[in-house]
């Protein structure tokens, strides 16, 4: 078992980072799954995404905050003072994007730091397990396209090695959790959708196409693959994408997707950045 590393200190109280290991129920029953993207929290707090968790105490938390690398996301959780909070964002801000999200009428919005770099407006959605026809989606592709699950070998030849491994630690860590499909085109990937690990039974996904190969069904058909694996395993599926990329609200449409909850988001660049 890790031992906790102090990060900083604010005041009288600590703050430490701790692993997944370190992470109780007291902690973790600080993030719930409604909270906008709360799944990727989940995700960071049980060792399937990259990130930091930060708290004043892992056995008998007042509080806790979660940063998921990829996104940048911050999850604030617990009686959390704004001290602690500015701290945190100016710590996790030397390593990359710190971001939060917000439903309308949040108070604590009052509480964020002052002067954001950016922000924009967010939707997410749910598909149930078998909630409609996907068959349409997973018919043979063109001759020369292929559709394969994603072992190792395939993970380290994806053109996004380096944003998986700022997602999930190691393709290693991903391979024990996550499920992936590919679209080849000979033996170039071209498409690949990846689902996170599994949490309270559902699952985030996300498609990335290579622009060559954009508007011609590849995303639909990889997402469709990845989501009957996904419900053959159990999984519902979750999916998240900023308001205003139509392609993505079309595509979530499109698979079923539904119970559309808007959220928005602010965000705080690295100093260098700005």
């Amino acid at each position: 078992m890790s031992s906790p590393a102090v990060a900083e200190h604010s005041g009288a109280t600590t703050m430490m980072q701790i692993t997944p290991d370190l992470v109780s129920d007291e902690l973790r029953s600080m993030f719930q799954p409604g909270m906008p993207t709360g799944i990727r929290a989940l995700a960071v707090l049980a060792g399937g995404n990259a990130g930091k968790i930060l708290t004043d105490d892992p056995l008998r938390p007042r509080w806790g905050l979660v940063w998921e690398a990829d996104d940048g996301t911050l999850y604030r959780g617990g009686k959390y003072s704004d001290a602690i909070l500015n701290e945190a964002v100016n710590l996790l801000r030397q390593d990359g994007i710190v971001a939060m999200g917000y439903r309308e009428g949040d108070p604590d919005v009052d509480r964020f730091p002052l002067e954001p770099s950016a922000g924009a407006e967010c939707l997410e959605f749910d598909r149930p397990i078998g909630s409609s026809d996907l068959s349409p989606y997973l018919r043979p592709l063109p001759q020369g396209y292929s559709v394969q699950r994603m072992d190792q070998a395939l993970l380290e030849r994806s053109p996004r090695l380096e944003e998986k491994i700022n997602r999930y630690g190691s393709i290693g860590n991903y391979l024990g959790k996550g499920i992936a499909v590919c679209i080849l085109q000979e033996n170039e990937i071209v498409c690949e959708a990846l689902a996170d690990m599994d949490i309270l039974g559902t699952r985030e996904i996300g498609v990335r196409t290579q622009e060559a190969y954009r508007r011609q069904g590849l995303a639909t058909s990889a997402c469709a693959h990845l989501i009957r694996l996904c419900e053959e395993a159990g999984s519902h599926t979750y999916w998240d994408c900023v308001k205003f990329n139509g392609g993505s609200v079309a595509l979530a449409h499109k698979l079923g997707f539904q119970n559309e909850r808007p959220y928005k988001l602010l965000a705080w660049f690295k100093p260098e950045e700005e």
